[in-house]
């Protein structure tokens, strides 16, 4: 072979090979993004901003117009190169939006989503059919009416995913409510465009190419098994290996290449039966971990940055005229409208929140994906379409996605409290929202305990109840050694594994996975690598990152097969306390016997016995509250322990007393502690209503004088059941006192303590503490 062709040397006189070409316009896209994101970050834009940005500067409307640089970029073969590239990045990046997708958030929220597409196609399509007869003179189109109106309505109506996707995760809202309603708007909307699109174009011009989309799903249908059958099948080759091999890898890629390029020689958008693939892929188990790995990095870092900065260097208006101008300007404000009017409407329809009426629609009127694609298609068609048309469509895209972006970022920014994580309490959070919990875990001996409580806290088989666990990884960063030896005088024994916590994470991984299997509940792993003195802040930053309600932490002792406790380290101690210090969310310590105490609910024989103890105060509340999900689980029996003091006596919270006169009306209201009382009766009161009086939780008072006499008790209930459900801090609780005089460990409380510490205790213990609006309310009690 010709070296010049195997190393894509130029050809005759030409100075540049148009792959070359394409390469280094990537890289220099790539550095103008970074430039442009690190000077938009502090004004809040997102990354696709930034990166269509420096797609405009090397566009023919900047730079390109330099003779040098415009016969470098735009070479006379490079369309075909700049074709094929695009059409690789766009499938693997739709198979990777279908790999995220939350498939059920859209279950739940399917109406929302629907109706404000819905709205939205029909708002685009009224404003579309009204502005048909000012465009059709304005652009002289004179023939195939029903064309330019099609086109028209979807560069009105759609929305590209990617952009949205991008934008919403830079803004830190793909795990807010707000922001998965948007992200699954803006896919269905995009979807549907294509489907909407593709298929009228084919009634209208290939008859026959209605018989070959029965073709299309069956081999979309065909593979999507074929992915069920090789998703378990692989990893059992090598059970060993954390991920599949590179080359197993790359069989995926192939079929979806083969079913992606064969759908494309129809002139048929391919897109959405990528993301059809990708979202019934297998979602548990290595296979699924393997691609998301070797995925995400380089399409969020690469792919996304690259395919963004392209729509911006098809910007190019220089050879429009004044009329193209006006027709430019009426179709941005049509996006923007059509949109606005929409989503608003859907909206109302839907009581969705008010501060939420002008970000969703701004955000969605960002264009660049589909409408590309779909202008770029059926040329023949198209008998009015013009290289000026085209520009001028391309550019009203890029304008309005820049409109869009720059606005959206401006809103969150003005009011950023009303998308900032609200902190609420578990006491305030009803069952029917979502419940997000974080399991911190250091290894799989802690991994296991964890989700034997997620699979407690999840409900039976077959409950429709939200709820989205998140398993976190922590591993500590060993402390650097410093040493005089160069690396090749080191012993040959000593190693160093780059990918810490390798063999924990493959442990852990399997512990997942077979949880998975049993309970078809979906567990997200997340791994954080830190030093030991900075892990309670990655911790707290990443509860509201990820918006959980309340985080577990493992407790520093573990209990060893022969039944005694053993010590893993100060530091995790100190951890623990830093971390209920600053969290922003309730924390629960679990303390796990997993040989004597609480065992995993799915696949245990028997029902399991689990006790809350509730003796008053915010924490106690906070540990009643989180056993309302315990509740709803028939593989558990919860029983509740209320412990009140012998000369108790029922009390008003408020106290009326007579008006000075007749027209003033004085109301006392009594101190803290009374607040508080009242705070209790009416949680118990309400839990007893819904789960005490149809039989479902078990009711237990216990009358105590001191402390001494509540630790006769404890002792008493203590081999009665598996897990102890308990608050961390009761205050001055006449109940515990004198109990500190002996306490070990003060961070689980004076109860959670005795359970933890005593040896005649067998069960697993949860201790909870009630998040912490401020650092001052913290005390080690």
């Amino acid at each position: 072979m010709d070296p010049k062709l195997l190393f894509c040397l130029p050809q005759g006189d030409a100075l540049f090979n148009p792959l070359n070409t394409m390469f280094i316009q990537m890289a220099c896209i790539l550095v103008f993004s970074q430039l442009f994101f690190l000077l938009l970050k502090p004004c809040g834009q997102a990354g696709p901003v930034a990166q269509i940005l420096a797609g405009i500067v090397l566009s023919p409307a900047l730079l390109s117009r330099i003779p040098k640089v415009k016969e470098f970029f735009l070479q006379k073969d490079a369309a075909d190169y700049y074709s094929f590239f695009s059409f690789a990045l766009r499938t693997s990046f739709m198979f990777l939006i279908g790999l995220e997708f939350d498939l059920h958030f859209m279950r739940r929220n399917l109406k929302k989503v629907t109706v404000i597409t819905i709205s939205s196609f029909v708002s685009c399509g009224f404003l579309s059919f009204a502005f048909f007869y000012l465009l059709k003179p304005l652009l002289h189109i004179n023939e195939d009416y029903f064309t330019f109106f099609l086109v028209l309505f979807i560069t009105l109506s759609n929305t590209a995913s990617p952009v949205v996707l991008r934008s919403i995760a830079d803004w830190k809202l793909n795990t807010s409510e707000i922001g998965r309603l948007t992200i699954s708007c803006a896919l269905l909307n995009e979807l549907s465009n294509v489907v909407v699109y593709t298929t009228i174009i084919a009634f209208k011009s290939k008859p026959s190419l209605i018989g070959d989309f029965f073709l299309f799903i069956f081999m979309t249908g065909a593979l999507i098994l074929l992915n069920r059958f090789l998703a378990p099948w692989l990893p059992k080759r090598n059970p060993k290996e954390k991920y599949l091999s590179k080359a197993e890898t790359l069989v995926f890629f192939i079929f979806l290449l083969i079913i992606a390029i064969t759908i494309e020689s129809y002139d048929v958008n391919s897109s959405v039966s990528v993301f059809i693939i990708g979202i019934n892929f297998p979602r548990q188990g290595k296979t699924h971990r393997t691609l998301i790995n070797r995925l995400s990095y380089p399409i969020h870092e690469f792919v996304l940055p690259v395919y963004f900065g392209y729509i911006g260097f098809r910007f190019s208006v220089i050879a429009l005229t004044r009329r193209y101008y006006i027709a430019l300007v009426i179709i941005v404000i049509l996006n923007l409208a059509g949109k606005f009017i929409g989503v608003i409407s859907a909206c109302m329809y839907l009581k969705i929140p008010k501060k939420y009426w002008l970000f969703l629609p701004t955000i969605l009127s960002v264009k660049g994906h589909v409408g590309l694609l779909l202008l770029d298609a059926n040329y023949a068609t198209k008998k009015w379409w013009t290289t000026t048309i085209h520009d001028m469509v391309i550019a009203a895209l890029v304008i309005t996605t820049l409109l869009s972006g720059v606005l959206a970022s401006f809103l969150l920014k003005a009011r950023e409290k009303d998308f900032a994580h609200e902190k609420t309490s578990l006491e305030s959070h009803d069952t029917n929202e979502e419940l997000r919990v974080l399991s911190c875990v250091y290894g799989a001996r802690c991994a296991r305990g964890e989700i034997s409580l997620i699979s407690s806290l999840s409900g039976s088989h077959g409950a429709s109840n939200p709820f989205t666990p998140l398993l976190m990884h922590l591993v500590p960063l060993p402390k650097k050694r410093k040493s005089e030896l160069l690396y090749h005088e080191h012993d040959e024994d000593v190693h160093v594994d780059d990918d810490f916590g390798t063999n924990e994470s493959l442990m852990i991984n399997d512990s997942v996975d077979s949880f998975a299997k049993d309970s078809k509940i979906l567990i997200q792993q997340v791994k954080l690598v830190t030093q030991m003195v900075s892990m309670h802040e990655e911790i707290c930053n990443a509860t509201e990152d990820l918006r959980v309600n309340i985080v577990f932490l493992p407790f520093h002792k573990h209990q060893r097969i022969d039944g005694k406790t053993t010590n893993d380290g100060e530091h995790f101690r100190q951890m623990n306390r830093n971390v209920l210090r600053h969290a922003p969310c309730s924390v629960g310590i679990f303390v796990d016997r997993n040989i004597t105490g609480f065992q995993q609910p799915h696949g245990f024989g028997s029902v399991q016995e689990v006790a809350v103890l509730f003796f008053g105060g915010p924490d106690d509340r906070e540990a009643l509250a989180l056993c309302k999900w315990f509740a709803n689980n028939s593989l558990i029996h919860l029983t509740i322990i209320h412990f009140v003091p012998e000369d108790s006596q029922p009390e008003s919270p408020v106290r009326n007393v007579s008006p000075r006169d007749s027209s003033d009306v004085l109301i006392e209201v009594q101190g803290i502690n009374q607040i508080e009382h009242e705070a209790d009766r009416s949680l118990l009161e309400d839990f007893h209503n819904r789960f005490v009086s149809t039989g479902q939780v078990g009711f237990i008072e216990k009358r105590v004088a001191n402390g001494p006499h509540t630790l006769t008790i404890l002792r008493e209930i203590g081999e009665l059941y598996s897990l102890f459900v308990v608050g961390k801090s009761r205050g001055d609780c006449p109940m515990t006192v004198r109990m500190k005089d002996w306490e070990e460990c003060p961070e689980l409380g004076t109860v959670g303590d005795f359970f933890a510490s005593s040896l005649d205790v067998n069960a697993s213990v949860l201790v909870v503490q009630k998040q912490r609006h401020s650092h001052d309310n913290f005390t080690d009690d």
